[in-house]
């Protein structure tokens, strides 16, 4: 085998185990992002399935690969190159219709949580993800605290000696007052019917950051694959370039003493016979 053919190959197969890693990395992203039921929704789901659909099909296309490098066949390394430009185009343009739709996928997706007015009576998984968060981030309801109705659970509630209550927290009316609770905007309690202050801030906001964070981690690696996809598909075109003008009948190989011979079968020996 040709030096220069051994390192072409060798560096497809480098390049192809990268794209394999990717495959896997978009695999498991997608799976992680699916799994948060807080952020669930319509824009993040195309964006689980892109990720799964892409990570799925970089890894098979990169055993392709790698298999037409390593046995240096043509046939395997053209059908890698012609899919591979494919997934690149499609991957490539996805990406950017995305990045520059950015501010339109945040309002979109703020609408979608605005749309949701009850969280008493959506599913308990759901629930639960948003007592982690309200505890975490320091926040109340989708909108504000009435989307709990009467049962505005213990996540919302500021603490006592909160620092910042005056400015982060708001006077709740004592249970009984279910009215007052499911109308934000009637008149406020007065201070001796107060009994709870919960966290003034709502929790879109978060909602929407944390989905559009997985959105820029998902464009960030669809861009990274898709540069090493170009590196990938010039080396198997240049590898395919170099057998497909090997010189037919030579082979190369090595002696004990680590010296090149070169076996031409196609030489025409000399006549000894008279």
């Amino acid at each position: 085998m040709a030096k220069g053919s051994t390192y072409m190959r060798g560096l497809c197969i480098v390049l192809n185990v990268l794209l394999a890693i990717f495959g896997v990395i978009l695999l498991l992203f997608g799976i992680v992002a699916n799994s948060d039921k807080a952020a669930s929704l319509e824009e993040l789901t195309q964006g689980v399935i892109l990720s799964v659909g892409f990570g799925l099909a970089t890894i098979l296309l990169s055993i392709l690969g790698m298999y037409g490098a390593y046995k240096e066949q043509v046939l395997p390394l053209l059908l890698y190159s012609v899919f591979m430009a494919i997934e690149f185009t499609v991957l490539i343009v996805l990406a950017i219709i995305a990045t520059l739709a950015q501010p339109k996928l945040k309002r979109e997706i703020e609408q979608s949580y605005s749309r949701i007015t009850s969280l008493y009576n959506t599913e308990a998984v759901f629930q639960r993800e948003i007592n982690k968060l309200q505890q975490k981030a320091q926040c109340c309801g989708l909108n504000d605290y009435t989307d709990w109705e009467n049962a505005i659970p213990q996540s919302c509630f500021c603490p006592p000696a909160y620092q910042d209550r005056e400015d982060k927290c708001i006077g709740v009316p004592k249970f009984h007052n279910t009215e007052w609770i499911r109308n934000a905007h009637s008149e406020p309690a007065s201070p001796e019917d107060t009994e709870y202050s919960v966290y003034k801030m709502s929790c879109v906001p978060i909602l929407t950051e944390k989905v559009m964070n997985y959105l820029r981690i998902l464009l960030g690696i669809l861009f990274t694959l898709a540069t090493i996809e170009v590196a990938a598909v010039i080396a198997v075109l240049l590898l395919w370039y170099k057998i497909h003008t090997r010189t037919p009948g030579t082979d190369f190989s090595r002696d004990n003493n680590s010296r090149t011979k070169v076996n031409d079968h196609s030489a025409v020996w000399p006549d000894t016979d008279g």
